[in-house]
């Protein structure tokens, strides 16, 4: 399986101090002509509309070579069609949203002329981190979007190494990552 690895902040001290999620990319399939790559980059600040350029970029993974089949839920993950990019937040991180955009490239780093203006898929995630905990989403990305694209992870939706399989949240709104009310 392909992993990238995005550190959106420094090391505190300890994993007591930090948290790690993980975005699972379920990538869409290689259209006809030059290869294009999804670039990622991820931030807890700013939102989308602020500059990008300062942020830190993945190497661009190749698209998947076949189209997907079944909804996101149902597949199975394949690591010719998937990347697993982990984001590593420090404490003052941890109660921000945090925000991703993939873009699609000509260049694998994104630097061609054309990739100025290379489309994107957006996902904000609105509770990704906590405490010395380790996080889980998933996005489905089954086409190049002609124009920016957003998904909407809702606190509830990231998965915790406990819960249930409908919810990460308790009967009292609190996620199973954070201690009970």
């Amino acid at each position: 399986m392909r992993r990238c690895v995005l550190c959106i902040a420094l090391l505190v001290s300890g994993c007591a101090r930090n948290a790690i999620f993980e975005l699972e990319l379920s990538l869409p399939a290689q259209p006809a002509g030059a290869p294009i790559y999804a670039v990622v980059q991820a931030r807890v600040d700013g939102g989308f509309e602020a500059s990008w350029d300062d942020v830190a970029t993945s190497p661009g993974l190749p698209l998947c070579p076949r189209p997907s089949e079944g909804t996101c839920e149902d597949r199975v993950l394949d690591p010719a069609c998937a990347s697993i990019v982990s984001i590593v937040a420090d404490e003052s991180e941890l109660e921000r949203p945090l925000y991703v955009r993939v873009r699609f490239c000509e260049d694998p780093a994104c630097a061609a002329p054309s990739d100025a203006s290379a489309p994107e898929h957006r996902v904000e995630v609105e509770r990704a981190f906590y405490r010395g905990r380790y996080t889980q989403a998933r996005v489905c990305l089954d086409e190049i979007p002609p124009e920016p694209a957003l998904d909407l992870i809702e606190r509830c939706d990231v998965r915790c190494r406990e819960g249930s399989a409908t919810s990460h949240c308790r009967l009292d709104g609190t996620h199973f990552c954070e201690p009970p009310n």
